[in-house]
């Protein structure tokens, strides 16, 4: 039986793509440095534990914060990589950032487009990618995943606290579009990348472009409150598009989105709901 091990397993998408790829029929051994049940506390993710793939999703996911950290970030993040890389070779897939495209072109993005460093975090991402190629591995550039259990720090994340409720919707800026697909359909998008063991660089998206706006606009909807004013706090003229080209991933994985985005915004927005209910 094919072992996968999941670095990172106890974030977000490592508890979704424990539960899918052991659903699925591999054997997934979840690595953490935090003593949790069910998962193997290691130190240091290099000490992580011998197996078929190794995934690597331990890095960290706030973009602000990495740009603080600078320059020790990527040091620390590219000798882990490296480390891992030297062990599993072929064998390790690394969970890149759509972000790495920019966010200025107009259409979804392509693997093989021009990437940009634009800071630490980008800069990181790219550095590692590399490496986990020159290994013979495999990248996975991901879009901006959703689901139970994702960090309160994002837009999405924004908006459902302020549904359902009184007055105006806001955020700071209702014009960005990006791409956003569910925790299990990119689960589902890891696992077949290691029954398919392709190398090289693949788009994991939904392929779809969502303004902040239309994120809104359909939260509220779920709620039957379609009728509150969005207002945008900080609106900036410039645009910033960032979705990704999934065309080459559905042929390569014969994968696509099974999530939609609509359902599953109103599924959040319920579970929330009944989660406060609960609390009470």
């Amino acid at each position: 039986m094919v072992t996968v091990v999941i670095t990172g397993a106890s974030g977000f998408v490592g508890r979704a793509l424990t539960a899918y790829l052991t659903n699925s029929g591999l054997t997934a051994i979840p690595v953490s440095r935090h003593s949790l049940p069910g998962m193997t506390r290691v130190q240091d993710y290099s000490q992580a534990p011998a197996g078929d793939f190794l995934i690597h999703l331990a890095e960290e996911p706030d973009r602000c914060k990495v740009n603080q950290l600078g320059d020790s970030y990527m040091l620390y993040a590219s000798s882990m990589i490296k480390a891992l890389s030297s062990r599993f070779h072929q064998r390790i897939i690394y969970a890149s950032s759509g972000v790495v495209y920019g966010d200025e072109n107009e259409g979804p993005c392509r693997v093989g487009m021009p990437v940009v460093a634009t800071d630490v975090y980008s800069k990181s991402k790219l550095l590692n990618e590399q490496i986990v190629l020159d290994s013979g591995g495999a990248v996975v550039r991901l879009s901006n995943l959703f689901g139970d259990g994702m960090s309160t720090n994002n837009v999405m994340s924004d908006i459902i606290r302020q549904v359902p409720g009184t007055g105006p919707l806001r955020v700071r800026d209702d014009k960005p579009v990006r791409d956003y697909l569910h925790v299990l359909d990119a689960a589902s998008a890891f696992g077949l990348l290691v029954k398919s063991t392709c190398c090289g660089i693949v788009n994991v998206g939904s392929g779809i472009g969502t303004s902040v706006r239309r994120l809104a606009e359909l939260s509220l909807l779920a709620v039957r409150q379609d009728d509150r004013e969005i207002i945008a706090t900080e609106p900036s003229s410039r645009r910033s598009i960032n979705i990704l080209d999934i065309s080459e991933t559905t042929k390569l994985l014969d994968w696509s989105p099974a999530v939609s985005l609509k359902d599953q915004l109103a599924q959040l927005i319920f579970n929330k709901a009944k989660s406060l209910h609960e609390e009470t």
